[in-house]
């Protein structure tokens, strides 16, 4: 029984984060929460495993952490939706690696892209009137690349190498 209830969260998490869509946006953290593996919205990385029949057990070796989920209350839609008919709260969520959580408890606005269960963010910042983000860190949208640049980017020329569909970024 606690394997098929292990099998099934396992299937409910990842098939949340599948219908997950792709999606760039700006707003605020509202919440961060962190939760360990095990718990009832983070499945424990890898099933349970019985001894087989001749004495011998498998293990299983994760480097996972458990789970983040970062909600964001949405001010500007680029690409995707904001969030669930016409709610302008979205939830990113994502397994925390071996080098721990990657979502911030920030005041500041925020970029934040998601492709598939890949969730990056950058921090914007505000220049003489146009919105700057990091490159670096928002690295998953439409598995695109800015070669090199290491300074930040305008947010507009962002949006136009990763997602040429995205609406123009406000003023």
């Amino acid at each position: 029984m606690t394997r098929l209830w292990t099998l099934a969260s396992l299937l409910l998490f990842f098939a949340s984060s599948a219908l997950a869509a792709d999606a760039i946006v700006s707003g605020r953290v509202q919440r961060v929460i962190l939760q360990p593996s095990g718990t009832d919205d983070c499945p424990p990385p890898c099933p349970p495993t019985p001894t087989r029949a001749d004495g011998l057990q498998t293990v299983c070796i994760s480097n996972g952490g458990g789970c983040q989920t970062m909600e964001v209350e949405v001010d500007h839609v680029y690409s995707g939706e904001a969030g669930e008919a016409g709610n302008r709260q979205r939830l990113f969520k994502t397994r925390i690696g071996e080098w721990g959580p990657t979502f911030s408890a920030t005041s500041l606005q925020i970029v934040v892209s998601q492709t598939g269960n890949s969730v990056t963010w950058s921090p914007v910042t505000l220049r003489e009137g146009r919105a700057f983000v990091d490159p670096q860190r928002l690295r998953s949208m439409a598995a695109a690349h800015v070669p090199g640049q290491h300074e930040l980017v305008a947010l507009d020329e962002w949006l136009a190498l990763v997602a040429p569909v995205a609406s123009p970024a406000p003023r």
